[in-house]
């Protein structure tokens, strides 16, 4: 094992840590109830491709239609290419092929899921997920959807999903162009929400 595996494994094992504290249930959660957290397990699009990791979001209590969503996600992975990825909520909860996640979630009575038409106003852009020797990170909040019942809710009939796009997400600055907001998929997560238990940690619902 060389140095920069070394190096890599420390950053990886601090990751961990993080995300488990990101996860963890925490008492005031508990106490108010409610769908205010979720997560979703990374996977390749490619079958055989070694990319793995988790994405949580944390929703803010709020009275206001509007909530703070934080979002956090890990990745990493021989076939993970360094660089930055496109990352965004998608309008469908499948991944199996990652095309069945179909377009941006993007609710409402003036709805455009194309990915690279309406860019970057989709209510699912996110930002760009950095990548470093396999290991990407990606943490940002967002006040475009919520986890809680609501017209913004990634817990519609059809549920969400989290693309990682193979290219960067450029937000399309010139308009409309084929691949401007990311391109080809290269990992999919389908979001669930995480019910909080009154006698310890987080109970995954499925």
């Amino acid at each position: 094992m060389n140095v920069s595996q070394i190096f890599t494994g420390c950053i990886f094992l601090g990751l961990s840590v993080a995300f488990v504290g990101v996860v963890v249930d925490d008492a005031e959660a508990r106490n108010r109830g409610g769908k205010v957290k979720a997560q979703a397990k990374m996977r390749a699009c490619n079958v055989g491709d070694d990319i793995r990791g988790r994405a949580v979001l944390k929703e803010r209590r709020s009275d206001q239609g509007v909530k703070e969503v934080s979002v956090t996600m890990f990745l990493r992975g021989d076939d993970l290419p360094d660089g930055e990825h496109g990352v965004h909520i998608h309008e469908t909860a499948s991944c199996e092929p990652c095309g069945e996640a179909r377009g941006h979630f993007d609710p409402g009575p003036n709805s455009n899921t194309s990915p690279d038409g309406n860019h970057p106003f989709h209510l699912g852009d996110l930002i760009n997920l950095d990548v470093n020797h396999g290991t990407g990170v990606l943490h940002t909040t967002t006040t475009r959807v919520t986890l809680s019942d609501g017209p913004l809710s990634i817990f519609d009939e059809d549920g969400s999903a989290f693309i990682v796009h193979i290219n960067p997400d450029t937000f399309c600055p010139n308009g409309e162009e084929a691949g401007c907001a990311g391109g080809g998929r290269l990992a999919c997560g389908i979001i669930e929400s995480v019910k909080p238990r009154s006698h310890g940690g987080p109970r995954w619902s499925r």
